[in-house]
């Protein structure tokens, strides 16, 4: 009777146990992020304490690349990506999918003119004025076919009689070594390799956003979830969009903070911070599906993607 009563006490002990760590993992979210300006939501997240209010544990992985981030989200690696290209995650949706689409988006940025992340630019002592001096001249890019898509496209609708510049693939970690060096006569470049070409190296800007004149406002960049983890675990969702929701609005109410938060999650040099423009994304509530919709036929013209998915089945909203 006694060995009856240890061994009892034993399962219960061991249930116990293993009940304490599987709900130790029960609330973890893995977040796939990009070491850069366009994460700075999560980053936020993390500085205010907002997972933590919402009772959730944080696994995240840096990643380099928006394909990468796609990759891994569709493949269930993460549950969840910060913010990535939207060409990148429909491109990887394409290829992947079977019968149902494998992302739900619940976040997109608002990038005009006025606000965009990117930008041609020359060196100062350059004759280069606008976009149409670059006929035939050399153009550094980002590797890939976003860049050369969009550029290819606004320079054949604009001057339609004139050669193409000759776009060339660096990786961004060479983009301003290149052009100051004088490989090439123009770079198109993202944050934060822009501001830190013009304030550091005297680059001149010659061509604003070039995915806001694609199109305005361009829903280029995007949040994402895994679609058969936020189908199965709904109780985590809810609390991690409110987490981010409150980064958003954090942003809005709080640039200066939110640039020293920045600073101290990805080491920017702190006049970059503060001179280059935030990315500005949306709550998970205020994605716009008809203005989303319009903005993928107008990547399906130029060939970013081959078909629109259905809005409904690729938002959570």
């Amino acid at each position: 009777m006694k060995k009856v009563k240890i061994f009892i006490s034993f399962v219960l002990v061991s249930v116990f146990l293993l009940q304490s760590c599987g709900n130790s993992e029960s609330n973890v979210v893995k977040v796939g992020y990009l070491p850069m300006v366009s994460s700075l939501a999560h980053f936020i997240a993390k500085d205010q304490g907002y997972y933590e209010q919402e009772g959730l544990k944080i696994k995240e992985s840096q990643i380099n690349t928006s394909d990468l981030i796609a990759d891994n989200l569709i493949a269930g690696h993460i549950n969840v990506a910060i913010e990535l290209s939207m060409t990148a995650l429909l491109q990887a949706n394409e290829k992947s999918k079977i019968n149902s689409d494998l992302i739900k988006v619940y976040s997109v940025s608002d990038v005009t003119v006025e606000n965009g992340f990117d930008a041609i630019v020359v060196r100062n002592d350059s004759k280069a004025q606008s976009f149409k001096d670059l006929s035939g001249k050399k153009m550094g890019i980002f590797p890939g076919s976003t860049s050369r898509n969009f550029l290819t496209t606004i320079f054949k609708r604009d001057y339609p009689n004139l050669q193409l510049p000759e776009f060339i693939d660096i990786m961004p970690s060479a983009h301003i070594q290149q052009l100051e060096g004088g490989h090439i006569d123009a770079l198109y470049t993202y944050e934060p390799n822009l501001t830190t070409g013009i304030v550091k190296n005297g680059f001149r800007k010659i061509c604003p956003s070039v995915v806001a004149l694609h199109y305005s406002p361009s829903l280029i960049g995007c949040a994402a979830v895994n679609s058969t983890w936020a189908e199965k675990n709904p109780e985590l969702l809810k609390p991690y969009l409110k987490a981010i929701d409150k980064a958003v609005l954090f942003i809005r109410e709080n640039p200066v903070k939110a640039r020293e938060i920045l600073i101290n999650a990805v080491g920017y040099d702190t006049e970059i911070a503060n001179t280059m423009n935030i990315m500005p994304m949306s709550q998970s509530t205020e994605v716009n599906k008809e203005e989303l919709k319009k903005f993928l036929e107008a990547l399906k013209i130029i060939g970013e993607i081959k078909n629109i998915p259905d809005i409904n089945s690729i938002t959570l909203n």
